[in-house]
């Protein structure tokens, strides 16, 4: 009976595939700085020396990468082939994953202060209900008019971009707990959340920088995170108590962008036909 082959075997096999098929797919003149002057090519991309030469690793050992030897490879070096062979975001991630290696912050495509298009019209769609997108440290990227509307008079969003965080807001602003009805609460539940995805972002130089921006800021966040509670989200409701149009209970949920991993979008909405209804457009409506 034919070994049936074990999952390292078979990531080794994949890792192999991956890494010949990046390497015949790279342009050499692109690299041709790095490169010694040779003769004409028979066939495209990069020769297994000069991924070698231009990656500082030897030439048998990055052989036996490619072989699908069972040998150890070292992030550094991971990084060091991921340059070589050009590799974007999403392929840098998947050799490091083929390698059983933990992606770097890069390899992750850590959100910037920017979203895309069809994400920005996404969240325009969603008005009159408040929608806003968000990263894995709970930085704001961008919001809806509506999310605008229900915030407005409570918080000046012209400040800069490390400070428009949900937790930091939630800490810093006193009007944001006259906002909520049940604001403690919040907080301790934003801060447990905070704390479970504290074992994702160890190496997240932003994640270390906002922990110690509200450790600084708000003795309340210093007692809760020393509790070290852990909580996931959870869909649930919230009671606002805003100045202008009332009480508003908006049904919230989170939702995944699966094109753009490390960011979601919450949404907030109410029952329809309900008082809530009516009264968030008027909010809406009335927000220049």
């Amino acid at each position: 009976m034919q070994r049936r082959p074990t999952l390292s075997e078979y990531s080794r096999k994949e890792l192999g595939a991956f890494l010949r098929s990046r390497r015949e797919r790279a342009e050499p003149s692109a690299l041709a700085a790095g490169l010694p002057a040779g003769g004409r090519r028979r066939t495209p991309g990069l020769r297994r020396e000069e991924v070698s030469l231009l990656s500082g690793v030897s030439l048998t050992w990055y052989t036996w990468l490619e072989q699908g030897r069972d040998i150890k490879v070292s992030p550094q070096i991971l990084l060091a082939l991921a340059r070589t062979l050009g590799l974007d975001g999403v392929e840098r991630a998947h050799l490091f994953r083929l390698a059983g290696a933990e992606p770097p912050p890069a390899a992750r495509q850590a959100a910037a202060a920017t979203v895309s298009p069809a994400l920005r019209a996404f969240l325009d769609a969603q008005s009159p209900n408040p929608a806003f997108a968000i990263d894995r440290c709970f930085d704001v990227l961008a919001w809806n008019d509506a999310e605008e509307a229900l915030v407005a008079g409570r918080l000046d969003i012209d400040r800069p971009q490390a400070e428009l965080n949900v937790l930091w807001l939630m800490f810093t602003e006193p009007g944001l707990a006259e906002l909520f009805d049940d604001w403690e609460g919040e907080v301790r539940w934003l801060t447990a959340m905070l704390r479970g995805q504290a074992a994702y972002e160890l190496d997240n130089p932003r994640f270390a920088e906002l922990i110690e921006s509200l450790l600084g800021a708000s003795p309340l966040f210093r007692e809760l995170w020393a509790a070290h509670d852990v909580e996931a989200f959870r869909t649930s409701t919230r009671r606002f108590h805003h100045p202008v149009v009332g009480r508003l209970d908006l049904t919230y949920v989170r939702l995944a962008v699966e094109d753009d991993p490390g960011r979601s979008v919450v949404v907030h909405f109410p029952e329809p036909g309900s008082p809530t209804q009516e009264r968030l457009r008027r909010l809406v409506g009335r927000h220049p």
